[in-house]
């Protein structure tokens, strides 16, 4: 029970700090933007376009990573991935990434899914616009992967492992909340998938290493295309190659994870991952 509202109350800060801060400065721009005459149908753009909220994005994260590391509530170590091997360890981890981008890519695609959330769609291609400039970049290629490791791995994941809860149940639970964090429905099940994977992986490594690498590698390439080809969407050929060119892609860099045999690893107790 000590240790539920140990991470109950760190989770609840998680969210107060990273989405707080963030909210705040959403607030201010439309306040902002109903001073200007900006019209309802435009606000949400606006809001997207606006310093104060790119700012304010980069802010919230960035105390969010320092109040955690700075407290030690979360670590970031190589937990019992070998020194020797983090490199390597890092490259596979990046392979993870664009293999399940570039898969998700293509299902989407194949599937209609623009067609289903046609309206959910529209929203994110106005989100897509952060990510073309410096500052959105930084804050959603960096700080965001590295805040949302700390938040749903580090400390909802890691808290349930430490209450002895079971560790697939742990990691879906865990992944299921970061996909419906992210609230939009045509996120829903990637997001969840990629939620397992990267569970997946701080669980096979006692690490955050390799999520927050899976998760920057993913954010980043997407702020890469959004800038580079903001109006490019695949055809059908082009997304059934996603699937073929880079499932067995995907399947390596897990396959790796799986046969490196982190779990026998003698050196990591434990005593040592409960005390966290």
């Amino acid at each position: 029970m000590r240790q539920f509202w140990i991470t109950f109350k760190q989770f609840v800060l998680y969210l107060l700090l990273s989405q707080g801060i963030m909210t705040v400065g959403a607030l201010v721009t439309a306040i902002r933007g109903g001073v200007n005459g900006v019209e309802k149908d435009a606000m949400m753009e606006y809001m997207f376009s606006s310093k104060i909220t790119l700012w304010s994005m980069v802010l919230g994260y960035a105390v969010t990573i320092a109040v955690f590391l700075g407290m030690h509530y979360v670590k970031i170590k190589t937990g019992r991935i070998e020194r020797d091997r983090l490199w390597k360890t890092i490259g596979v981890a990046a392979l993870i990434a664009l293999g399940w981008m570039f898969v998700e890519v293509g299902i989407l695609q194949l599937v209609d899914a623009d067609k289903l959330f046609a309206d959910e769609v529209e929203e994110l291609e106005k989100f897509g616009k952060i990510m073309t400039g410096p500052l959105g970049a930084i804050a959603v290629g960096i700080l965001a992967p590295i805040s949302e490791e700390i938040g749903f791995r580090g400390v909802l994941l890691g808290g349930l492992l430490r209450m002895r809860c079971g560790a697939w149940p742990a990691i879906v639970i865990s992944a299921l909340v970061f996909a419906f964090f992210h609230g939009t429905h045509i996120q829903l099940l990637g997001t969840t998938v990629f939620g397992i994977i990267a569970g997946w992986l701080y669980w096979r490594t006692r690490s955050l290493i390799p999520s927050m690498i899976v998760h920057m590698v993913n954010n980043s390439t997407a702020c890469i295309l959004e800038t580079a080809a903001p109006d490019y969407e695949p055809g059908k050929i082009a997304s059934v190659a996603f699937v073929v060119v880079f499932l067995p892609i995907l399947i390596y860099g897990l396959g790796w994870f799986k046969r490196y045999g982190y779990q026998s690893c003698i050196i990591f107790s434990k005593k040592i991952w409960l005390n966290g």
